[in-house]
This record gives C-alpha cells, structure tokens and sequence, in this order.
C-alpha cells in the first residue's frame, strides 16, 4: 500500500472501531506507522487531526441515531464512544450548534460525515508542477546540527504555530553568529524529525557542524544518520499553503518507486523515525517567494 491507501485504510478502521475508546495510537497501529508521521500524514491528506476526524464521525453516528431511531439519549451517548452525557451534550452542542434533545425535535437537516468529496477535494490540488519536475537524489552522510528546537503536535489545532516561534528566535538573537564549526556557510535548515512516541515532532532551525563538542549554551546539537533524500524546489509561499506536500503525498511519492523510511517498532504500537525531513534556505533567501529546497528522505521500494 502507498500513504494514501493507509490513510484511506486507517479511516476505515476509524468508521468500523468508533464506538470503542480507540486513541491515535492504535489507529496508527492498524496501518504500521508511527503515531507523529501517521498524524501529520493524516492532517495533510484529509485536512482533519486523527482525533478531530474521529470526533466528527462520533458525532455524525450519534446524529443519525438521534434521528432514526427511539435510543435513549444516554444510550446513543456511550454506544458512539463518548464518555459520559455531558461530554457528549457539550461536543454535540458545538458541532450543531443545539443540544441533541433540541436536534431531535426540530428535526434539523444535517450533513454526512465523511463528505463524498472529501478526497476529491484534497486530491484535486495544483500539479506544482515546477516543483516536482527537476527532483534530484542525493545520498548524504551522518550529519551534525546545532540551533534552536521546539516541539510540534499534529494533533493540535495550533500545534505547529511554535516552529514561528523559533524562528523569530533564530532572526532576532542573530544565533547564526555564534555557532563555531559551521561546515555549509549561508545555509540555514528547518528540520522536522520525530523524538518521541507519543504523536509529538521537534522542529530545529540550525546550521550544520563538523563535531558537536562546541554547542553554545541554551542551544541544541542533534545527529542525523545517512541517508537518501530526493530534492524539491519550491518556496515557502507554496509549503504555507499545503499544496507541497500534499502533493508530495498524493500524487509524487505512490508513483516515485520510493517510500519514506520508518523505524519501526510495532510491538509496542510505536515508532521512532530518525530521517528528517529538511528545509534548505540557502545565501539567496530573501523572502516567502524566493526558492526554498526539501529534502525528504526516501528509501527505494
């Protein structure tokens, strides 16, 4: 299967376990990727957070027994997953906008979940097609990188806004001048990797280094094994947008002959991937439309 087939799979474990208490985890478990990289796939294809999505089915479930069948509101409460009846009002009641005794007895008209289109919707995007016509292939070696870092969570609404926040770091402290071994002058890396099991990313905005042994204070150093990477341009008024790597993920990679490399350990539901995948903004950067190169890491099938 390519990531667009698990994520296809994965919502159809969603659809047929909703009733159970399922997390990230497991659903990611059904479809052998790491909770963090399965999240940030998801919400890239489907435009929903894992659990956002799981919550919108609960909550379409729950609506359509309101309205065709005689269950007992409490009955529909934990036969659609939720935990208790005021959780279940609360959410329902920002969802639909009424409680769900009111929804049964206007009889309101409501909208299925998932929509028919949605992955017409979230395939149907820009070819880009500059950005994936001229792709290089690169094998780069263990590699060092000093710089500022944050964590990101996929599963959250605002759950990257810190990668802003590091990067005003980086700008406004001028961190650039005073790390020592600098061995790619001008080039700057914003770098997504996973250093955790539990749906959550790093960010690092750094510089790449000869050795580690000379990390100023209140920074990070961070290694990288080798790895292949294949090479995009494109800008980061493109990447802002989504389009990139929904592209990448959609159309680019199930017909590459590549996959991305996994570390993977199922037997304990988790994964820890040690390829990240790299923003270059190189000496000529100036701006949101000046070229930015990926390099996402890639492994042949």
């Amino acid at each position: 299967m390519d990531i667009k087939q698990l994520i296809c799979e994965s919502t159809l474990f969603i659809h047929s376990m909703y009733a159970e208490p399922i997390s990230v985890m497991d659903i990611s478990a059904h479809v052998y990727l790491s909770p963090s990289y399965f999240s940030s796939v998801f919400r890239t294809l489907t435009g929903y957070t894992v659990k956002n999505y799981l919550n919108r089915y609960r909550l379409y479930r729950a609506a359509v027994d309101l309205r065709c069948s005689n269950k007992r509101i409490i009955e529909i409460t934990f036969i659609n997953g939720f935990s208790s009846q005021q959780a279940f009002t609360r959410s329902f009641s920002q969802m639909y906008g009424i409680t769900p005794a009111q929804f049964r007895l206007l009889d309101q008209p409501f909208d299925q979940f998932p929509p028919n289109n949605l992955w017409k919707e979230q395939f149907s995007i820009m070819e880009l097609t500059e950005c994936f016509e001229n792709v290089r292939f690169i094998h780069k070696n263990d590699f060092y990188v000093v710089g500022v870092e944050v964590d990101i969570n996929y599963n959250s609404e605002n759950g990257t806004n810190p990668i802003g926040d590091a990067w005003k770091t980086w700008t406004t402290e001028n961190l650039i001048q005073i790390i020592p071994d600098q061995t790619t002058p001008g080039n700057v890396y914003g770098i997504t990797h996973n250093e955790t099991t539990e749906n959550t990313g790093k960010y690092t905005v750094c510089v790449e280094v000869s050795t580690l042994e000379n990390i100023p204070v209140g920074l990070v150093g961070r290694k990288f094994y080798a790895c292949d990477f294949a090479v995009f341009n494109t800008t980061l008024a493109i990447i802002w947008t989504g389009d990139f790597w929904r592209t990448f993920y959609s159309k680019w990679l199930p017909n590459s002959g590549y996959a991305q490399p996994d570390e993977s350990l199922h037997s304990t539901y988790a994964t820890f991937n040690k390829y990240p995948a790299i923003e270059v903004y190189d000496k000529d950067y100036k701006d949101d439309q000046s070229i930015v190169h990926i390099y996402a890491p890639v492994v042949a099938k």
